[in-house]
C-alpha cells in the first residue's frame, strides 16, 4: 500500500488542565438564558473538546457555569487551542446557541491556564507571531473573481541574492497560512518553512497566501453538486450550489500569479509552481494541477472533500487524458477523524490516482490516525508537504 503513517504529538507530551467559566448573567437577565431549562457546552478544536459535540459546564451558581479540561499535550506548535461557548436547549437547530463571531483562543500557558469571561464576549487578540517576511501584495482589479490583496513569505536572503530567482507555492484560504486569528489557528508555514530553509533542508521558496472570498464554496469546487442542509448547516431540501472553480482558476493563473511573476523573482515555469488547500481548497487544488498541468507542476491535496458532488474528484481523475505534459506531482493525505467515510473515500482516490499512471514517485499519499479536519493538525504535516515538494529527493 501506497501509505505514510505519522503521529502529530511529540513523544514526552505533558498534559495540561485548564479551567474554562462561562458567566452567563448577562443572558439570563436578557431572557436568552433559562436556567431551569438551558444548560451550557463547551465545544472547540483540540481533544477532548470537538466542534460536534459539547462538554458539559457544570453550575458554579450565580449565573456562572465552569469545567476543568485536561488535554494530553499543547497544540501543535504551542498554538492556542479554538473554542466557543453554546447554549444547549432542546429542540435547537445545529447553527443556533453559539456564541457570536469568531473563535476565542485559550493558550494553554503557565501551570495552571484559567480562561472566565462572560458569554458572547471576546478574548484578547492573539500576539502577532511571523517567522521571516511576510508582505501584503494587492494585484489590482481582476475580471474572473472578487480581487483580494494577498500574503507573501519570502524566504531568508532573497534580499541578498538579487538575481536569485524561486519556485512559487501557493496556498488556499490563505487567511490561516501565517495567521491565527481568523481561525483561531493556523498553519503556521512561515516558521516550517523558515526553520527548514535555514537548516538547509529545503531550498527556498515563495509562498503566496490567497484568502478565500466571499463565496468560498463557488469559487473551490469545479462542479456544482447537491448539498444537504446538513453540509449546509441550515434547514430545507438539498440545493445545487457550487461550480465556480474554472473562473477561479482563470483569477489565479491569468491575473493573480502573472502579478505576482512582475513583482517578485520567481520562476515562472510549471515545474516550479506549485498549488495547495485543504478541504474544498484540496479538491480545487487536484483540480487546478490535473487540467492546468502545464502552468502548475505540484499539488498539496490536503484533506480532500472526496465526498463532493458524489465523489467527483475520484471521477475526474478516472477520466483524466493526459494532453503531452508531465503527471503533475501530488501530495495527498487525510485523517483518521476526519469523520465517517473520509478515509475510505481519499483511500479511494489514491487508487485512481494509481490507475491513472501516478507512482510513488509522483504520488505521497499520508494517513494521520489521529488527524482531524483542522489547522492544528494540518499545521502539524507542513513540515512533510514542504520536503516533498523541495526537499533534497525532490530535486
Amino acid at each position: 500500500m501506497l501509505a505514510t503513517l505519522l503521529v502529530p504529538a511529540p513523544a514526552g507530551a505533558q498534559a495540561v488542565t485548564a479551567v474554562f467559566e462561562a458567566d452567563l448573567r448577562a443572558e439570563i437577565a436578557a431572557g436568552r438564558f433559562a436556567p431551569a431549562r438551558d444548560a451550557v457546552g463547551l465545544r472547540g478544536g483540540v481533544p477532548p473538546l470537538s466542534w460536534q459535540r459539547s462538554l458539559p459546564l457544570r453550575d458554579l451558581g450565580e449565573g456562572r457555569y465552569g469545567a476543568d479540561v485536561r488535554f494530553d499535550a499543547v497544540p501543535f506548535g504551542g498554538q492556542p487551542v479554538p473554542y466557543k461557548f453554546r447554549i444547549e436547549r432542546p429542540g435547537q437547530g445545529g447553527d443556533e446557541g453559539w456564541e457570536p463571531g469568531p473563535n476565542r483562543a485559550a493558550l494553554l500557558g503557565g501551570p495552571a491556564p484559567r480562561f472566565a469571561r462572560a458569554f458572547g464576549t471576546e478574548t484578547p487578540p492573539l500576539p502577532p507571531h511571523i517567522a521571516g517576511t511576510v508582505l501584503s501584495f494587492d494585484a489590482g482589479p481582476a475580471r474572473h473573481a472578487p480581487a483580494r490583496p494577498v500574503q507573501v513569505w519570502l524566504p531568508p536572503g532573497y534580499d541578498d541574492a538579487p538575481g536569485r530567482r524561486y519556485p512559487v507555492l501557493v496556498l488556499l484560504d490563505g487567511q490561516n497560512v501565517f495567521d491565527a486569528r481568523s481561525a483561531g489557528a493556523e498553519w503556521q508555514v512561515d516558521e516550517t518553512a523558515q526553520r527548514l530553509v535555514l537548516a538547509g533542508e529545503i531550498e527556498p521558496l515563495i509562498v503566496v497566501a490567497v484568502p478565500s472570498g466571499r463565496d468560498r464554496l463557488h469559487d473551490y469546487t469545479p462542479s456544482a453538486g447537491l448539498m444537504d442542509a446538513a453540509r449546509r448547516g441550515s434547514d430545507g431540501p438539498p440545493q445545487r450550489v457550487g461550480g465556480g472553480g474554472p473562473a477561479f482558476a482563470r483569477y489565479l493563473l491569468d491575473e493573480l500569479k502573472p502579478a505576482i511573476d512582475r513583482r517578485f523573482r520567481t520562476r515562472p515555469e510549471a515545474a516550479a509552481t506549485a498549488v495547495g488547500g485543504s478541504s474544498l481548497g484540496g479538491l480545487f487544488a487536484l483540480w487546478l494541477a490535473l487540467h492546468h498541468a502545464d502552468r502548475v507542476g505540484a499539488a498539496l491535496v490536503v484533506s480532500p472533500s472526496a465526498w463532493w458532488d458524489d465523489g467527483f474528484a475520484e471521477r475526474d481523475v478516472r477520466q483524466w487524458v493526459p494532453a503531452g505534459v508531465t503527471r503533475p506531482r501530488l501530495w495527498l493525505d487525510i485523517g483518521g477523524q476526519e469523520g465517517e467515510g473520509a478515509v475510505p473515500e481519499v483511500r479511494r482516490l489514491r487508487d485512481a490516482l494509481l490507475s491513472r499512471g501516478w507512482s510513488e514517485a509522483t504520488l505521497r499519499y499520508v494517513e494521520v490516525p489521529e488527524g482531524r479536519h483542522d489547522e492544528l493538525s494540518w499545521a502539524a504535516r507542513v513540515e512533510g508537504m514542504l520536503k516533498f515538494l523541495h526537499g533534497a529527493a525532490s530535486r
